[in-house]
C-alpha cells in the first residue's frame, strides 16, 4: 500500500500536534527536521509542510529573524497582554452591537443566537466554533481594522485554546459563558453582555497562565 504525500503530511502533523498539546514536546523546544525526519523514517518534505500547518495553528513559531522553529512558548506577560487586548476588543463590539448595529440590523440577532444551537465537542471542533462565535461578533461591527486586528490575536490565542480544548470540564464552562453572552445579546442588556464577556476572557486568560506555569520565565 502507498501513502499519498498529503496523507503523510497530516498523519505527522496529527503526531506532533499530540505531542505538543501532551507536553512531550516542550513548549521553547526547537523542531529540527532533519532530526525528526529520521525518527519518522520519512523525507523532510511532509515534515516541513507538517511543521508550516503548526505554525498556521499558533502551536509552533518561526525563530528569531526566521532561524528554525520552535514549540510556542508565551511569556505570563505575552498572556496578559493578549487577553487584555481581547477584553478590549469584545467590549467595544459589543457595546456598539447592542447599541447601533442591532437597532438597525435587528436580523443579526437571529444569526447570533444560531451559536446557541452548535455543540462543540472536544479538540478542533471546539477551536473552530470558538473562532467563529468571537470572529462573527468583531465581523458584525464592520470595521475592518478592528477585525484584523482581531484577526492577529487570534493566531496568537490559538495555541491557548487548543491546550484548553483537551479538557471537557473547560469546554462546557467556556460554553456557558457563550450562552450568557449570547442571552446578554438577545435581550440587549449591554451590561449582562460585557459582564459575560468579562468573566470568559478572564477565565481564558487563568486557563492560558495555568496551562504555562511550568515555564521558567512565568
Amino acid at each position: 500500500m502507498v501513502i499519498k504525500v498529503n496523507a503523510l503530511n497530516q498523519q505527522v502533523y496529527a503526531i506532533l500536534k499530540n505531542k505538543i498539546l501532551k507536553k512531550e514536546i516542550l513548549p521553547g523546544t526547537r523542531l529540527i527536521d532533519s532530526q525528526l525526519a529520521k525518527e519518522f523514517g520519512i523525507s523532510r518534505t511532509p515534515l516541513r509542510d507538517a511543521i508550516r500547518k503548526l505554525v498556521e495553528n499558533g502551536l509552533v513559531v518561526p525563530g528569531k529573524n526566521g532561524k528554525g522553529y520552535y514549540v510556542y512558548k508565551p511569556s505570563a506577560k505575552d498572556i496578559n497582554e493578549i487577553f487584555e487586548m481581547r477584553l478590549i476588543l469584545d467590549i467595544a463590539a459589543a457595546t456598539k452591537l447592542i447599541n447601533t448595529i442591532i437597532p438597525e440590523q435587528p436580523d443579526i440577532l437571529d444569526k447570533i443566537a444560531q451559536f446557541d444551537e452548535d455543540d462543540p465537542k472536544s479538540d478542533d471542533s471546539f477551536v473552530l466554533n470558538d473562532e467563529d462565535f468571537h470572529n462573527a461578533l468583531i465581523k458584525f461591527c464592520n470595521n475592518s481594522r478592528m477585525t484584523e486586528i482581531y484577526a492577529d490575536l487570534q493566531a496568537q490565542t490559538r495555541a491557548f485554546r487548543s491546550v484548553t480544548s483537551q479538557d471537557q470540564t473547560r469546554i462546557d464552562k467556556a460554553k456557558k459563558y457563550h450562552k450568557k453572552i449570547i442571552d446578554g445579546f438577545c435581550s440587549r442588556q449591554l451590561g449582562e453582555t460585557i459582564d459575560a464577556i468579562k468573566k470568559h476572557v478572564e477565565f481564558s486568560r487563568l486557563d492560558a497562565l495555568s496551562d504555562y506555569s511550568d515555564q521558567e520565565d512565568i
